[in-house]
């Protein structure tokens, strides 16, 4: 390989009463109050390829943005607000530093609905002791908890990671956003950087990986590859980049050595043969998990981690890609 080449109405006790059956069966906020998921049999067909969804207005990116008090970026339909842990700064596996920006962070993803809703599906980044809290903030403000785990073992000191999504207005997503994030000790208001750069030759790396990167803080370069087939979230037919798409990281350790997490989406029937590329390749796998429920088709993320000269990883990375759900256009 060259270098070229996301009505019926509860009460909150009735909610409440009917624990998590109710949560995962789809109840979710819906304006100021709860309201069931769409029927997937109601959902609209998705067109071939990657998905789409309508543009959220700048005033619901405005508010969205406002009230977690986090810039974002917006592209192909979806505001995406990273949210970086720099409360935790001294996080290593293996010796090797993972700074906030790298893998200690959470993706808030959201994007417009035919019906001038908003769809909310992010993860986010927790210590030990703040887990529970973060759950009930979530289901107290309707969203849908639905995973919780590591992405990386061996982290000292060990940061977990939940998964959750919800239906609602921009206002009430953000609110429920803003509620979990002050369980934590995270730093706000946060801004993207401004002019940031990285000692990795990035065109190189798009042009091996065939996809475009984005450099952030501490010159950590980032890659977004969506799954090429339609995926339905709670019943609906969502956009391709909420969430669902497969994140590959570089984080420069200087010269052109770098730590790399690729993060690959993947069928049922995908891991073993994944897995088996990625260890005769010397990658370590740190994880398999589902991250989103009531998904279909179901997919599956693993976590890998190595270190070396950053290039090589990513013609590595780019073969893992090329059998998994995610291939580079």
């Amino acid at each position: 390989m060259t270098d070229a080449a996301a009505t019926t109405s509860f009460s909150r006790r009735k909610l409440l009463a009917m624990g998590g059956g109710a949560v995962a069966s789809g109840v979710l906020l819906s304006g100021g109050g709860l309201t069931l998921a769409r029927d997937a049999a109601a959902a609209p067909a998705a067109p071939a390829g990657t998905v789409g969804s309508p543009p959220l207005s700048a005033a619901q990116r405005q508010e969205i943005q406002a009230i977690i008090q986090v810039e974002g970026t917006y592209s192909n339909n979806v505001l995406n607000i990273q949210v970086d842990r720099d409360d935790v700064p001294d996080v290593t596996k293996d010796g090797v530093p993972i700074k906030p920006s790298f893998e200690i962070n959470g993706n808030l993803c959201f994007q417009a609905l035919p019906d001038g809703m908003v769809m909310l599906n992010g993860d986010f980044s927790f210590k030990p002791e703040e887990l529970n809290p973060a759950i009930h903030q979530m289901v107290e403000h309707g969203l849908v908890w639905q995973a919780m785990h590591q992405h990386l073992f061996g982290m000292q000191p060990m940061m977990w990671f939940e998964h959750f999504r919800g239906i609602g207005t921009a206002v009430k997503l953000a609110e429920a956003c803003a509620a979990f994030i002050g369980v934590t000790s995270t730093p706000l208001p946060q801004t993207l950087p401004k002019n940031p750069t990285t000692p990795l030759d990035v065109k190189r790396l798009e042009a091996i990986l065939g996809g475009p990167g984005t450099v952030g803080s501490d010159g950590v370069v980032s890659f977004q590859f969506p799954p090429q087939q339609p995926i339905r979230l709670g019943g609906v037919y969502i956009n391709s980049y909420l969430n669902i798409y497969s994140p590959i990281d570089f984080e420069p350790l200087g010269g052109s050595e770098a730590a790399v997490v690729p993060d690959f989406g993947q069928l049922a029937s995908q891991p073993d043969r994944l897995v088996s590329l990625m260890q005769a390749q010397g990658w370590e796998a740190d994880c398999l998990y589902n991250q989103e429920t009531d998904e279909d088709p179901q997919l599956y993320f693993s976590h890998y981690f190595k270190v070396g000269d950053a290039y090589e990883l990513a013609r590595q990375v780019r073969r893992g890609l090329e059998v998994s759900v995610s291939p580079p256009a």
